[in-house]
Order: C-alpha cells, then structure tokens, then sequence
C-alpha cells in the first residue's frame, strides 16, 4: 500500500504521518487498499480540512471532514472511509456471491406448469409396438408404396439391423439406417 501526503498550507509534519498511516492500517479491509493519498489544508479561523482519497482493488472512494483540529479531522475522515471500505466490499461479496450459486430446477411436465399451454400440446398415444419384419430394402419400399403410409420400419435381412424407410416430400423414397 503506497501512502501520500498533500498539505496545502500547512506542513506535513512526521508526527501527523504516522498518525495517518497507523490509523489507516487500522481498517479491517487493508489488504484491498492499493493507494491512499492525504490532502491537509488549514483555511482561516482554524479550519483544518483533510480529504483522502483511496484506491482499492474495486473502487475508488473520497472523503473530506472539516473540525477545529487536524488530527480530529484525520481521525474524522479514516472513520468515514471504513465505513465506506465495507460497504464496498461488502456490495462486491454480494454480487460475487449472487452470480455463482447455481439454481437447482426441479424437473417436472409440461402440463403441471402451465395447464393454458397443455391444452394446445397433442396427445401421446402409444402405439402397438411394430412388427418390424426382415425385408431388403427394395421388399421394403415396395411395402411403403402398397400401404399408403409416410414410413416403415423393418430390420435390413442383409445386416439384421433396423431401417427405416419412409416418403419424401418430392415423391421419392428415403431410406435411413441409423447404425450404418
């Protein structure tokens, strides 16, 4: 943490440094802190002015305080920035935390969220399951054009693996063998 001292008339002197320095280092979020710069002034009718000006990891903060001495307005001004200091960092450890929690969803259909919405979805019927027969490809299309359907599925004789074939929109026929 680097410290600097401004005094506009008035001299810095060491005693009002270490004052500074030590109660600076009093502030509980001290190792965020990068840069803090003391302005010291003292105006007519024993006003003295101190200002800091802080840089943290995070923000940038400033804080003047006005009294009749200057190691009361120093103690004054540090007193302020704490308070600034946690509520930074406390502002930042809430946004962190917020962002980073993942949510849990419980699965559930379609039907038990919006009922409006399952009303407009179709129904699933299940079908008898198909007797999927061992034909060739050419038996099967064949089939496809007899039946009047759009698909059949039936295992390949020469693979034994299932097929599909089924009527394209141009008129011809497409044949899909998803393991091939």
């Amino acid at each position: 943490m680097r410290v600097e001292f401004t005094g506009r008339h008035i001299e810095v002197t060491e005693p009002i440094r270490q004052f500074a320095t030590e109660r600076l280092e009093r502030i509980r979020s001290v190792h965020d802190i990068i840069e803090a710069h003391f302005v010291l002034s003292a105006e007519k009718h024993q006003r003295h002015v101190a200002e800091i000006n802080l840089k943290t990891r995070h923000d940038f903060l400033h804080c003047e305080d006005v009294t009749n001495d200057m190691y009361t307005s120093i103690a004054s001004v540090l007193d302020k920035v704490e308070r600034q200091v946690r509520k930074s960092k406390t502002r930042h450890m809430k946004r962190r935390r917020s962002g980073s929690a993942p949510r849990v969803i419980e699965a559930r259909s379609v039907a038990e969220v919006e009922p409006v919405v399952a009303e407009k979805l179709p129904e699933i019927v299940r079908a008898d399951s198909p007797n999927v027969k061992p034909l060739s490809v050419d038996d099967a299309a064949a089939n496809l054009g007899g039946d009047g359907g759009t698909f059949l599925l039936f295992r390949n004789s020469e693979t034994d693996r299932l097929n599909l074939v089924y009527r394209r929109s141009d008129g011809d026929i497409g044949w899909i063998d998803p393991e091939g």
